[in-house]
C-alpha cells in the first residue's frame, strides 16, 4: 500500500469536528486491513480504494452541512436587519430565497447518494458483484447478495439486514434529490422575518414535510456516516473477518462515533 502514503490526510479538510470524524473512523479501516489482509497488493487496492472514495465524498456532505449553518446564521442576520430598517406602517415578511443554502442541501444529498455509489463498490473484489450505483434504495444491492451461492448466504446475512433496514431513509434521501435535480422542484423554503410589535419573528428554511433543513441535513450526514462505516465493516467481515462491530457512543458533548474492531481470521468456505 506503499502508493497510498501521504493522501489519507489530504482528501478534504480535516480540521473541523466532522473532517475529523471522518478521517478517524475511516482512515482507521484502511490502516488495519492493510495489515491483516492477507492478498497481494494489487488485490488490496482494489478493496480500498473504495473507501477512499467514500472518505472523499462523505468529507463533502460534511463541508456542506458546516457550510449551510453558517450561511444561515449570516443570512438570518442579513434578514432581520434589513427588516428592522423597513420603516413601513403595516408589518411586511422580508424573505430570502437563498440559492446558496438551497445549493448546501443539495450538495448534501447529491455527495450522501454519491457516498453510497462509491461504497457498493467494494462487492466487486470481494465477491464478484459489479453494481455501478447503489441503486432503486439498496434492494438491487440486496438482491445480488441474495444471488451468491448458497454456503456464502450466511456470511452475508448482516450486511442484507443492514441494506434493507436502510432502505426507507434512503429512499426518502432519493426522492428528496429527485425533485431537486431531475424535476426541478424547490425543495427548501426561504428564510423569512416579520417585525411585529418590534420583535423580529424569524422562519427558518424547511424541506420536506416542514423539517428544519438545518435538522434535515445534520440526519443525513449522521445516518449516511453510520450506514457506510456498517456497509464497509460487514462487507469485508463477510469475505475475510468475523466480530467486527460498528458501536455508537454518547458522550458529554454529544452524539460521537467510535469505531471498535475485533478481529478473527476464519476460513473461508
Amino acid at each position: 500500500m506503499n502508493q497510498m502514503k501521504g493522501t489519507l490526510t489530504s482528501l478534504f479538510k480535516m480540521d473541523s469536528q466532522k473532517g475529523k470524524e471522518i478521517g478517524g473512523g475511516f482512515t482507521y479501516l484502511c490502516h488495519e486491513f492493510n495489515q491483516f489482509m492477507e492478498l497481494p497488493e494489487g488485490k488490496k487496492g482494489e478493496i480500498i480504494e473504495p473507501i477512499i472514495s467514500v472518505m472523499k465524498k462523505l468529507g463533502k456532505v460534511a463541508e456542506a452541512v458546516d457550510r449551510y449553518e453558517s450561511l444561515e446564521d449570516s443570512k438570518m442576520n442579513e434578514l432581520i436587519k434589513r427588516a428592522q430598517d423597513d420603516k413601513s406602517s403595516i408589518h411586511l415578511t422580508h424573505q430570502n430565497n437563498s440559492v446558496e443554502l438551497e445549493g448546501a442541501v443539495e450538495e448534501v444529498v447529491n455527495s450522501s447518494k454519491a457516498a453510497l455509489d462509491a461504497a457498493v463498490k467494494i462487492l466487486r473484489p470481494l465477491w464478484g458483484i459489479d453494481l455501478p450505483t447503489y441503486k432503486n434504495a439498496g434492494k438491487n444491492v440486496a438482491a445480488s447478495l441474495r444471488n451468491l451461492p448458497v454456503p456464502v448466504q450466511p456470511r452475508v446475512a448482516k450486511l442484507i439486514t443492514l441494506i434493507e433496514g436502510s432502505e426507507p431513509w434512503i429512499r426518502k434521501l432519493r426522492d428528496q434529490r429527485t425533485k431537486a435535480e431531475h424535476q426541478g422542484i424547490s425543495t427548501v423554503s426561504p428564510l423569512s422575518v416579520t417585525i411585529v410589535h418590534g420583535k423580529a419573528e424569524k422562519k427558518y428554511p424547511a424541506v420536506g414535510e416542514g423539517m428544519p433543513a438545518k435538522e434535515f441535513i445534520n440526519i443525513v450526514y449522521d445516518n449516511i456516516f453510520c450506514f457506510l462505516q456498517e456497509f464497509i465493516v460487514l462487507s469485508l467481515s463477510s469475505k475475510f473477518y468475523e466480530g467486527l462491530i460498528p458501536i455508537i457512543i454518547n458522550g458529554e458533548e454529544g452524539k460521537k462515533r467510535k469505531f471498535g474492531v475485533k478481529i478473527e481470521k476464519i476460513t473461508l468456505p
